[in-house]
């Protein structure tokens, strides 16, 4: 409505007045744009993209000069398309919308603190803009960190020890203005309202001081005030993008059988779903509250999970990472209806319940401050300790929420499959995704997603040609790691023929599994160099080369005319530990794999190649303490796994520096930690800080040295939390 471009009109008013004129109509301009943009960003989240992007590129056009948080909106809707895909042309299209972000949002601020145009009740001129700065720098981070180049990293480090300056800078203004309230809810406590009148009963929460006697009389204005605040509301009822309101899908359980315990009769009226929601704060404040928690929560898990290398150097440079305090803030972000708390929320999900995850579940360990927390804490009401390490059905009611608020997402329904298969409800999780029409969905990054871990999960329920199928289809619809994908599913093949063999199903397709598995196996090679990320083989892909050249070798020194019969230890097993299946499987599933992984005989098993052995001995000592059987699995790894390249001699440590299966080594390493956690609980905790240290120290450049590594420095931090050193 109005679209200011200087601070004065040249009209005859006083200039005190007109510039207070102006500025209103500055600020009511800046809520008004970036309440557009989060509902842009909220189609975005509901698997409608184009409608907001054309929602953003219609208002492009008519926001006057301000163009930041346009551009900043775009820029997350790229990031979230690039970091989903990893695919090269999109985090190529969304650096550039970032570094564009950055710059105008150092102008603007300029802008703002120049003018004195404080759109915000409780913070300095400008503030709203450094947190769309520090947005934008930390999301043009990530995206160079996942470029896998070494001269992008280093750069992603300038880049983030300026996103960390500019935080410090905020909350210091933030704990000034918590010092001067003499209170630490900051989070839920609204704007300062102006006062039109005495007569009047209008307020605006987005204006932070009185109006003037002439502005009382604009109707245009305060109409326009009373807009913006009902886009506020609608927008925190999930009222504002179309959908009927969400209060109608809310469930308190996971899974389809829940939603038939919904009510029958709608609710017509816009309700919210969260008591935490509090419409009366300013939608400035709003965006640098939930901005400032997502923003440095996330800095801080990200630098606590950097290995140890690259955190000593980050640490003499300032950056300090703790994860208990990320993951504070991260759920703190949570607590806002907005984009903010859905990426906040994303990013927990995919830390505790993501494919492969930083919170080991059998590694329980509840943490040295397991009992109150803070003052500071205890009044935002944050988690205590072993809330944050297991934080239940705070995490199912949070992504409840959002299944409610976006029906038409096919990524919160894929956060829910992964959190039911964290549960062992594997069938469950599949039937959730089969619920969705994979052809309607519109993000591709999200459809890839979604069929990558149904068959990630169908390979761990042991329903091996469906997880195949699965898997090729991804060869259509992503533009990378095709080697891999093909691989994977030449090995779900393999171990469906193996089943044949072994009399376990039906062998009237055998030959068919056979054909399949050699021809995926040792034809996925062929693939590599075609569609590979930034012309680089990735991790995964490094990983298969390597396993099929093993292969080559075994068939070459056996002299074997069939080369499937020198694969020795299933590939398949070997796939389903990066992606923490054997955490997930049923205790049917557990039995089975290890059938397949003992009884299961070829030429290159009863080799008893020492290497292979190792991977088969590793995979059944963790199946068995899945099963219960701890002390026989320890005591499989201790005889038959460690002492291949590791030993103790007085108190020293002593490696044999191996290649052939490098992920192997620390990880044994790490679960040997697991065991003695399992076995001794808290009195075994200094043994165990002692493995991970060890595992720790074997530290070489291996294909899946980053995912192993961080599962290590998680624990580690855990273990020393608890043992408060």
């Amino acid at each position: 409505m109005f679209k200011v471009l200087g601070a004065f009109t040249g009209r005859g008013d006083s200039p005190s007045e007109v510039q207070q004129d102006e500025k209103t109509k500055l600020i009511l301009n800046q809520a008004h744009d970036f309440e557009i943009a989060l509902k842009a960003m909220d189609y975005v989240l509901d698997d409608r993209v184009q409608e907001g992007l054309d929602l953003l590129k219609r208002n492009e056009s008519s926001s006057g000069p301000d163009q930041t948080i346009m551009v900043l909106a775009r820029g997350v809707i790229e990031f979230l398309e690039a970091t989903l895909g990893f695919e090269g042309e999109a985090m190529k299209r969304a650096a550039s919308t970032l570094a564009k972000a950055e710059e105008l949002s150092l102008k603007s601020r300029q802008n703002s603190q120049r003018m004195g145009l404080r759109g915000s009740s409780f913070y300095p001129p400008g503030t709203v803009y450094a947190v769309t700065y520090t947005e934008s720098c930390l999301l043009h981070a990530l995206v160079m960190l996942f470029s896998e180049s070494m001269m992008e990293a280093a750069k992603a480090l300038l880049k983030l020890r300026k996103a960390y300056s500019m935080l410090q800078e905020i909350l210091d203004a933030i704990k000034k203005v918590e010092k001067s309230r003499a209170s630490p809810e900051i989070d839920s406590n609204g704007s300062q309202a102006s006062f039109v009148s005495a007569e009047s009963d209008f307020t605006s929460a987005d204006i932070p001081y009185n109006l003037s006697p002439k502005e009382q009389e604009d109707r245009e204005l305060l109409e326009y005030a009373t807009q913006i605040q009902k886009m506020r509301e609608k927008r925190l009822c999930g009222a504002h993008i179309g959908n009927s309101p969400a209060v109608n899908r809310l469930r308190t359980e996971l899974g389809l059988h829940a939603m038939k315990d919904l009510p029958k009769e709608e609710i017509k009226e816009y309700m919210q779903i969260s008591p935490d929601l509090d419409v009366s704060q300013a939608t400035l404040d709003e965006f640098i509250l939930s901005g400032v928690n997502l923003c440095f929560g996330i800095l801080q898990v990200v630098l606590s999970l950097i290995p140890p290398a690259i955190g000593a150097v980050l640490s003499i440079v300032g950056f300090h990472g703790s994860r208990e305090e990320g993951l504070r803030l991260a759920w703190r972000s949570t607590k806002y209806r907005n984009v903010h708390g859905c990426i906040g929320l994303q990013a927990l999900m995919f830390y505790y319940d993501g494919p492969f995850q930083f919170t080991d579940v059998d590694f329980d360990i509840p943490v040295a401050t397991s009992g109150k927390p803070s003052k500071s804490s205890a009044g935002r009401g944050d988690m205590d300790g072993p809330t944050l390490l297991h934080p239940g059905k705070i995490l199912e009611n949070a992504l409840l929420q959002s299944r409610a608020l976006f029906p038409n997402s096919a990524l919160w329904l894929l956060n829910e499959a992964r959190m039911l298969a964290t549960k062992g409800e594997l069938e469950e999780a599949v039937h959730l995704m089969d619920s969705i029409d994979i052809e309607k969905i519109q993000m591709r990054q999200v459809k890839s997603l979604l069929v990558f871990d149904r068959a990630i999960i169908l390979s761990q329920m042991h329903d091996y040609e469906r997880a195949a199928e699965d898997l090729l289809s991804l060869l259509k619809i992503n533009d990378w790691s095709h080697a891999f994908y093909t691989y994977y599913a030449g090995a779900c093949y393999l171990e469906k023929w193996r089943m044949c063999q072994m009399g376990l199903v039906d062998t009237e397709k055998a030959d068919f599994y056979k054909k399949k598995a050699k021809e995926l196996i040792f034809g996925a090679p062929n693939l590599l160099g075609k569609k590979t990320f930034k012309s680089k083989n990735l991790p995964l892909d490094r990983f298969m080369l390597r396993k099929v050249e093993q292969f080559g070798n075994m068939q070459k020194s056996l002299k074997l005319s069939d080369p499937l019969d020198a694969i020795a230890t299933s590939p398949i097993q070997e796939i389903a530990y990066f992606y923490n299946g054997y955490n997930r499987m049923t205790k049917d599933g557990l039995e089975l794999t290890k059938k397949l992984l003992t009884e299961y005989h070829n030429p290159a098993i009863d080799c008893k190649n020492t290497d292979q052995e190792m991977i088969k001995n590793f995979l059944v000592s963790l199946t068995l303490r899945r099963l219960g059987e701890t002390q026989q699995g320890c005591e499989l790894l201790d005889k038959k796994v460690l002492p291949q390249f590791f030993s103790l001699t007085n108190g020293k440590v002593k490696y044999v520096k191996k290649t052939e299966d490098p992920w192997l080594y620390p990880a044994a390493l790490y679960e040997r930690a697991l065991f003695t956690w399992r076995l001794q609980n808290m009195k075994g905790l200094p043994e165990s800080r002692e493995w991970l240290l060890r595992a720790q120290g074997y530290a070489v450049d291996y294909e899946l040295s980053t995912r192993i590594g961080m599962k290590i420095k998680a624990a580690l931090d855990r273990v020393e939390h608890s043992l408060n050193l």
